[in-house]
């Protein structure tokens, strides 16, 4: 099944100012590269040829960046305008304008990659599915996953137990194929109900209420991070210096 990459890039980062006053969070510079650049360079790996990056907070600075430093595929922007008021889930509502026939990979734009999880991710035969990390110690923060005896996420919330969870779902996953006209179907849902605060996984989570089966793929805790502090950027800059 074909894939093309959807990043969400349109954060304001406030956990990471005064750094994000002026510069998008994806912009900023882990081991001499930015975020956005790493994550185009893995995605490039994966063997998928466009992504869409949605935008928000200093849209026209990615923009920019991308004019200065083209990336190997193509690449198309989808603003998002009410990026400051609501929640992640409608930002990928807001690529789905510039989403072609093919299904997604969708990545927050603050998760770096190592190792090959992304290509295990588009080349499995799955549809559905999602990274995890089975080896990260788990409390109330992370988006946990509860994943049954054949390998099915079943639940998927921070507000899992984390006694009762898999691992931690990184922020990457894929919808394909009868379930990507579903996804946009509950996130338009969601909009007009009036649900616009809330996660891109909630939908999923609504998803695999109405019968879509999304697996997983391991990744080690090695090979990614998450960048949501000052300290995570330290701590990012020092294990992927490379």
């Amino acid at each position: 099944m074909d894939y093309q990459a959807v990043i969400l890039a349109a954060g304001t980062g406030t956990r990471l100012r005064p750094l994000t006053l002026d510069t998008p969070k994806c912009l900023l510079d882990v081991g001499g590269k930015t975020l956005l650049s790493r994550q185009l360079e893995r995605i490039a790996a994966a063997g998928m040829d466009r992504v869409v990056i949605v935008t928000g907070h200093l849209a026209d600075r990615v923009e920019e960046h991308l004019h200065r430093f083209p990336p190997a595929i193509a690449v198309a922007l989808a603003p998002n305008p009410d990026y400051a008021t609501t929640g992640n889930c409608m930002s990928v509502l807001a690529a789905r304008p510039q989403v072609t026939g093919r299904g997604i990979v969708l990545c927050d734009g603050d998760v770096v990659l190592q190792g090959d999880a992304l290509t295990r991710l588009v080349q499995g035969a799955s549809p559905c599915g999602l990274i995890l990390d089975t080896e990260t110690e788990l409390g109330d923060e992370e988006m946990k996953a509860q994943v049954d005896e054949r390998g099915t996420v079943r639940r998927l919330s921070k507000q899992v137990n984390p006694a009762d969870a898999a691992g931690e779902s990184i922020g990457v996953q894929k919808v394909g194929g009868p379930a990507l006209p579903i996804l946009w179907a509950t996130l338009d849902a969601m909009r007009e109900s009036g649900e616009t605060s809330g996660y891109y996984e909630d939908a999923f989570q609504r998803m695999m209420q109405a019968g879509v089966t999304f697996n997983t793929v391991s990744i080690g805790h090695h090979e990614w991070t998450e960048i949501d502090d000052l300290a995570d950027l330290e701590d990012a800059r020092a294990r992927f210096a490379r």
